[in-house]
Order: structure tokens, then sequence, then C-alpha cells
């Protein structure tokens, strides 16, 4: 059951279309990649999620419900996370998260409890430290907190892990997992390594259209080419020079042990296998080689703009 639908949404800044017929859907309780380069159109979709911009033709549907630029009620079901957050500098993580919470018009009975469930969702220390001294990981946990304080059905994060280090990007990533039994995450990004660890599914958006949406299992199967690598009991080079000879090899590359190629038909592994008998080449290993969102996203684009 989807949570968020987006219908043929266009978005016209002046003469330039940034959101070109883009349609997706999002379900209840999954992790939603939304994939793409910088400027293909990321931020300005969840802007007219948002009602931050309103969108020139299309529909958005919020739990079966229609909504526009001038809608309210779904914002309470919400919470956002932007790519750069700011903070008052001189308060402290709890006094600025109880400043949130009462701009929410939430229960002041219930604070103090919500607060403590945030900080201790996001993994953030409550101490006496001001924001301004805090790290970027810091401040983007701080931010998810706040994100979190109406215990939000769907939380909108975009590209919460550019900006930090590998370390800061793992926490990101596990809070964004622990997160998923409690709600939907929307999740944009341009770190494809980040979408396949963390995402069910994903929809890539390439100028402002969508180019594909599927499940990551999927779409790392939907390969048009297959990459394999073979070991033998001969030099790597004397390998690489004999399969450089079949014509239906690309992309032969010699690495450690032996060689990597791409084939474009599943049984062309058969004519593989025979020439390397017929050469009287002991084959030591001969694996496919599983494709990365990083590859399919090359190769997708590529596809799209030949």
């Amino acid at each position: 059951m989807s949570i968020l639908k987006i219908d043929h949404l266009t978005k016209y800044y002046g003469n330039f279309k940034a959101l070109d017929d883009v349609s997706i859907v999002v379900n209840k309780n999954e992790v939603y990649g939304f994939i793409g380069r910088n400027g293909a159109g990321k931020t300005t979709t969840i802007n007219t999620v948002l009602s931050f911009l309103e969108y020139d033709s299309g529909t958005i549907m919020f739990e079966d419900k229609p909504i526009t630029i001038d809608s309210t009620d779904y914002k309470r079901l919400i919470g956002y996370v932007p790519d750069v957050p700011s903070f008052p500098r001189y308060l402290t993580a709890r006094e600025f998260l109880m400043f949130a919470y009462d701009s929410h018009g939430l229960s002041l009975s219930d604070r103090k409890a919500t607060i403590d469930q945030v900080f201790a969702d996001v993994q953030l220390s409550d101490t006496k430290q001001k924001i301004h001294s805090f790290s970027r990981g810091m401040k983007q946990r701080l931010a998810i907190a706040q994100a979190l304080l109406n215990q939000p059905k769907l939380l909108i994060m975009d590209e919460p892990t550019s900006a930090l280090d590998p370390l800061g990007r793992r926490d990101v990533l596990r809070i964004i997992q622990r997160l998923k039994d409690k709600m939907t995450v929307f999740y944009s990004t341009h770190i494809l390594e980040d979408a396949q660890k963390v995402c069910d599914r994903i929809g890539l958006i390439e100028n402002g259209k969508i180019i594909l949406e599927d499940t990551v299992e999927n779409i790392t199967k939907k390969q048009k080419t297959l990459d394999y690598a073979v070991e033998s009991s001969i030099d790597a080079n004397v390998l690489f020079d004999k399969l450089s000879t079949l014509k239906s090899l690309t992309n032969l590359e010699k690495h450690q042990l032996g060689v990597m190629f791409t084939i474009h038909k599943e049984e062309t592994i058969q004519e593989v296998i025979k020439f390397l008998i017929d050469e009287d080449i002991d084959i030591i290993a001969l694996k496919k080689l599983e494709k990365s969102l990083e590859d399919v996203f090359v190769e997708v684009l590529h596809e799209n703009t030949v």
C-alpha cells in the first residue's frame, strides 16, 4: 500500500523544465531511494511534496488524499531532514529539541519522554555542549532527531550523507535501517553505494525524468550485460591474450589472478568454457560478478543519452 504517490508531475522554472512528467510510488514501511546526479531534480521533487514549491501540472497523493500548495494537515505526518540543516548556535541539543517540539504544538506532558526517545533513536548524547561546537555528523543526527519529534509516518531525507565522512555516513545509514520498522523513509542521494546498502526500492531521476523505478534486487539482476571473472593455472597475461581472440567478449581486464570480461548473452559462457578446454587451459575458478547499483546507474544513463 502506498503512502506517497506522485503522478505526471511537471515543474518549470521560467522556460526550464525542472520536472518532466515525474511519476513515483513510495510504499509504506520501506526505504525508498531517490537517486540521481546533482541537479537531476531530486530536491525540486521534495520541495513540491512539502509544498515549498508550487508545481505546474500533475498530482501528489499522501495516504490516497490529494495535496496542493495550500495543504497543511498532511505535514504533521511528515518529518523532513534538509541537505544543509542549520541551528541556533548557542543552544544545546536538548534546548533546540524543546523549541522544535513546542513549535509542533505537541502535548507538553509527553515532551521529555519524546525528546529522550529521539536522542536514543539517533544515538546522540544529551550533553550541555552547545550546537556550534558539534561535528557535522552530530549536527546531522540532531537534524534527524528534530524530524522525528512528531512521530512521522513518512521521513523525507534530502542528501543526508553528502557532507559527511565515512564514519558519519555509516552512522546515518544505521539510523535509517533502525527507523524502517517505525516509518517510511524517502531517502534522496547521489551516493549509490549508500542507497544500495539501505534501500528497498529506488527511483532514478535524470534531467527531471524518472528513467528507472524498481526494487534494488530486481534492478541489479536486470542486467543486459553479464560480468565474469576467470582464474586459471596460466599467467594472467597469457590468458588475457587468448581470451582477447573471442569476439563475443568485451571489457576484458586483467586482475591479479586472472581476467574479467563481459558477455551479452548467458549462453556465451558455454563458448568461453569450451574455448578454455580446447586450449588446454585449467580453470581454477569461473564466477559471475554481481553488478552494483553504480554499474546499473552508469549503464542506464548511457542508454538514455545515446
